[in-house]
């Protein structure tokens, strides 16, 4: 476990690199419309990502992370940070719009079906 928040970490600080990815847009009516989700769900998301993801580490920019990959770690942080379903869901959602927004994707490559 340890070895891999380790690589996590270290691929994290080599991405800061690129001050572009570092941003941690608003949810937007834009966002809100490319990604079809409602712009209150994406307001919500990152409410929940502010206020409870740096409890336990520094705040990552969403463009830092591919989409696929939040997907699979965020049922353990949700879980540690004591999210409720809605709540999850929604960070999901924003964190997945904007990392199209940082990314300047017009929609999500890797959406579920």
């Amino acid at each position: 476990m340890r070895y891999t928040c380790s690589v996590i970490l270290f691929g994290l600080l080599i991405a800061s690199c690129h001050t572009r990815w570092n941003a941690i847009p608003a949810a937007s009516e834009g966002m809100a419309k490319d990604f079809e989700v409602s712009l209150a769900d994406l307001q919500s998301g990152r409410r929940v990502f502010m206020q409870h993801c740096q409890a336990c580490h520094a705040r990552v920019s969403p463009g830092k992370i591919d989409p696929e990959y939040w997907r699979s770690i965020l049922p353990h942080m949700t879980q540690r940070a004591h999210l409720n379903q809605k709540e999850t869901q929604h960070l999901q959602n924003y964190l997945i719009a904007a990392h199209g927004t940082v990314h300047r994707f017009n929609q999500d490559p890797y959406s579920n079906p």
